[in-house]
């Protein structure tokens, strides 16, 4: 009697909520579920705790926490409104506490883990924080996710981007968890602030490139203004194989059915000009794949939240994207 068959590894690689997004609809399939988090945040919330308590920053780790609980934990992402702790989330300050505790952030990730009931694991991609460095084609030097986020310069100007320190190693358990990865699955989120500082970690970049996984890229559903321009699917993950080597995605998917001008133009922001467009050519290519896969609810805007103009409230429905990459998977 042959033996069932087990369950396949996903490793989701990205941070924030476009990682929580895609968490949020795979932890409903029976895998193995684990993501790995970039580190280098340094803004908002996240940036002061990091900063007071030297910490890594537990924003991008909070919401995909929010996503794998078993139940509903959303009152983690809520903000304080006022007082010393305006602008504070209280899974932010929960996670803190853990840390304290623990004085391991892995192991109070894994406590929090399992009191929300979560199906999956976080992993963080280094066990110290690092800083995200942009070096641009004039010499000038942005240092920090919260200055190269907002630039408008990064998608003419930039010349490298890289980490401080240099030599950062990753955390183990994310090169474990891509070594034993069936598929792995990159975006969507922030190109340069989200996606690409995971494979600026070394022992990361050359296990995703050793792993025989079927690699997956979500393309995002806009472009972002300085950074991404003008940009198809396929310029997505050029940029990506400037740092890691072409040819290693399977499949690229993309949303198909663009979101309605109602709605568009009722929830746009500073940040919102161009939905990420798709020529004929990338339609006829079999590694990309066209799925309606946009959220008709866009995510509301928080009044206590410091950067709630520049977040994009457009997201990927969960269900449905979950139900695309299970398909290729």
């Amino acid at each position: 009697m042959s033996k069932a068959k087990s369950k396949k590894n996903i490793v989701v690689i990205g941070g924030g909520t476009g990682t929580s997004v895609v968490l949020e609809g795979l932890k409903k399939y029976p895998v193995n579920l684990s993501a790995i988090i970039t580190t280098g945040d340094d803004g908002s919330s996240s940036g002061k705790l990091r900063k007071e308590f030297n910490m890594i920053p537990p924003g991008d780790i909070r919401q995909c926490l929010v996503a794998l609980a078993s139940r509903d934990f959303r009152y983690l992402n809520e903000r304080f409104q006022q007082g010393s702790l305006q602008g504070h989330t209280l899974g932010n300050l929960l996670i803190t506490l853990f840390y304290q505790k623990n004085k391991d952030f892995q192991q109070a990730i894994d406590e929090l883990l399992l009191i929300t009931g979560a199906q999956g694991s976080l992993v963080p991609m280094t066990l110290k924080p690092v800083t995200l460095v942009a070096k641009l084609k004039d010499g000038r030097i942005l240092q920090g996710e919260k200055n190269i986020t907002p630039s408008r310069e990064i998608r003419e100007k930039l010349y490298r981007l890289s980490l401080r320190p240099v030599d950062i190693k990753a955390n183990p358990r994310a090169i474990s968890a891509i070594n034993n990865a069936d598929v792995i699955v990159v975006g969507p989120g922030n190109l340069f602030s989200s996606i690409l500082p995971n494979f600026l970690v070394k022992d990361i970049r050359d296990a995703v490139i050793r792993s025989s996984a079927k690699k997956i890229y979500i393309a995002n559903l806009f472009t972002q203004p300085g950074h991404t321009d003008g940009f198809t699917p396929l310029d997505f993950i050029d940029v990506i194989y400037k740092h890691i080597g072409s040819g290693i995605f399977e499949h690229v998917i993309y949303n198909s059915k663009p979101i309605s001008d109602k709605i568009f133009k009722k929830h746009a922001n500073s940040i919102i000009k161009e939905i990420v467009a798709v020529p004929g050519f990338i339609k006829k290519d079999k590694q990309f794949i066209g799925r309606s896969i946009a959220s008709n609810a866009p995510r509301p805007a928080s009044a206590s939240d410091p950067i709630s103009q520049i977040r994009n409230p457009f997201l990927h429905d969960s269900r449905k994207l979950a139900k695309a990459i299970m398909e290729l998977s």
